[in-house]
């Protein structure tokens, strides 16, 4: 069976790179950064939306953004926005390898399930006030890094600022 330009940019993106974090843009570690160190989801979101037009649009990256863009509406009380972006960025994901670019992104798929689990159904076509999504105490999804030279540089990362288009 002969692949498609589909299954092998799949595979070159799922390959492990040489290198190290080198391989990586910067863009995606200070995604990396934003997402788990300061858990601010809207910086994240622009850093892999950068790094998303200037590949031409992968579609595990833009997973990646609307992973970070619906954990932003459901800390905001926007819990049908985001959970609506949800099911789209785990579509994405799951048709992607389980780890890209040493993003384990198997566990943050079961991750942000099992947040979203502990949300009342009810809300899931609502939005509701801030102070109510922090009162069901919902656990911090972080993204699980498997690769240990980006594990030790995200604490003391320093965010290059993005270039305006």
């Amino acid at each position: 069976m002969a692949l498609t330009m589909t299954d092998v940019l799949r595979l070159a993106a799922c390959a492990p790179k040489k290198g190290g974090w080198n391989a990586l843009d910067d863009r995606l570690i200070s995604y990396l950064y934003y997402f788990n160190i300061e858990q601010d989801y809207f910086e994240c979101h622009e850093y892999a939306e950068h790094l998303w037009f200037a590949l031409q649009r992968p579609v595990v990256l833009k997973g990646l953004i609307q992973a970070a863009v619906c954990l932003y509406h459901l800390n905001n009380g926007n819990v049908r926005g985001g959970y609506s972006m949800w099911q789209r960025a785990k579509r994405y994901m799951e048709a992607a390898c389980p780890v890209y670019q040493g993003i384990d992104l198997a566990k943050l798929i079961r991750d942000i399930d099992e947040t979203y689990s502990l949300v009342p159904q009810a809300w899931y076509t609502k939005r509701v006030s801030p102070r109510e999504i922090a009162q069901l105490r919902l656990p911090t999804v972080k993204i699980q890094i498997v690769d240990e030279e980006i594990l030790a540089l995200l604490p003391n990362w320093k965010p290059t600022p993005l270039e305006k288009d």
